[in-house]
């Protein structure tokens, strides 16, 4: 009798969570929200001083609940109806829509920010900031070019035309203040002086940075080959759409995305040599350059924290024990570096 050979399956495709009905409604960037998120906006812009950045990423992560309102309650007010059972729902909704939980947090701390601002104007009758839960997340350690290669990185950094001018001054400039990339676009050429300048960081607060000798050389050699212009940032963007005929218009200014994409195009540069391409393989951003600023300051200062604190405008110091960390370690090597020679040295 034939045995009978069961049917091969199919194998199944991964299952995949399916997504809440309001993702594919969250307003965009130039979409119309309710007039009470607006009042927020605004309220963080004007009354508290809050950079435009961070105006546009609370617009951006309250559009998700305004989406989710929508879809709950259509017709009705954003506020209408709002209590604890409606926002353990959306948490739960927005977990499947962001499963990383550093983004949600971020969400999620925009939303409770809006929710005690409804509170105080009446919009809401109970004080519902405390019903969202912001997830708890494990931050990743940075990654800082090691001090010792930032020297020969800054050397081996091109200089051949107007562009690479400009990137070698950027570097610098982000190596040397420890700025945001944000807070360095902001910045005009008249902002920048050799015996320090303010920038304005987060939370609309003001602090005093300094540039290192050569940091400023590199700044001034660019600003001296760019010649006068209309525009009044401190650095532009060289791309050829926005220099229409070779010329700077008045609002050229280089954007973060725009620092970012010109670090991406020296690393590419960078890449045909191996030997060099170590050097520059640590710059995978403009805030590794921050990340470098740190430890290489906290190295510098036998680890005055405080004092990097200051230069970095960091709220607390909690914030720098990632810092401290690298440099023990880096230390802990030195030392372990040490006994290896020493014992060579005794054997020998």
């Amino acid at each position: 009798m034939p045995v009978r050979v069961p049917p091969k399956r199919r194998p199944t495709a991964p299952h995949r969570p399916r997504l809440p009905a309001w993702v594919g409604q969250v307003p965009g960037p130039d979409d119309p929200l309710p007039d009470q998120v607006q009042q927020f906006l605004d309220y963080l812009r004007v009354q508290r001083n809050r950079p435009l950045t961070t105006v546009r990423a609370y617009r951006y992560d309250l559009a998700k609940f305004v989406a989710f309102a929508r879809v709950r309650a259509p017709g009705s007010g954003l506020c209408d109806g709002l209590d604890s059972a409606v926002l353990r729902r959306y948490q739960i909704e927005l977990a499947e829509a962001l499963p990383h939980p550093r983004t949600r947090a971020r969400a999620l701390v925009a939303l409770r920010q809006f929710l005690r601002y409804a509170y105080d104007e009446g919009w809401i009758a109970a004080e519902l900031s405390r019903r969202v839960v912001v997830p708890r997340y494990i931050v990743g350690d940075p990654h800082p070019i090691a001090t010792e290669m930032v020297p020969r990185l800054l050397a081996a950094l091109p200089r051949e035309g107007m562009r690479d001018l400009r990137d070698r001054a950027l570097v610098h400039f982000l190596i040397s203040s420890g700025c945001r990339i944000s807070e360095a676009c902001a910045l005009d050429r008249g902002d920048i002086r050799p015996d320090g300048f303010r920038v304005l960081g987060k939370g609309g607060k003001h602090r005093t940075v300094f540039l290192t000798d050569d940091a400023w050389a590199a700044v001034h050699e660019y600003l001296v080959a760019r010649g006068q212009d209309p525009s009044p940032a401190l650095f532009i963007s060289v791309a050829h759409p926005d220099m229409p005929g070779g010329r700077v218009l008045p609002d050229n200014r280089l954007t973060t995305d725009g620092a970012r994409r010109a670090l991406a195009a020296l690393r590419h540069r960078f890449a045909h040599d191996p030997q060099s391409f170590r050097l520059i393989e640590g710059l995978r951003s403009p805030h590794a350059a921050r990340h470098t600023a740190a430890t290489t300051l906290l190295e510098a200062t036998d680890g005055d924290v405080r004092l990097v604190q200051e230069v970095l405008g960091h709220a607390t110091l909690e914030t720098l024990r990632v810092y401290t960390e690298i440099t023990d370690r880096r230390k802990r090597a030195a030392y372990a570096r040490l006994g290896d020679y020493l014992r060579e040295v005794g054997e020998g």
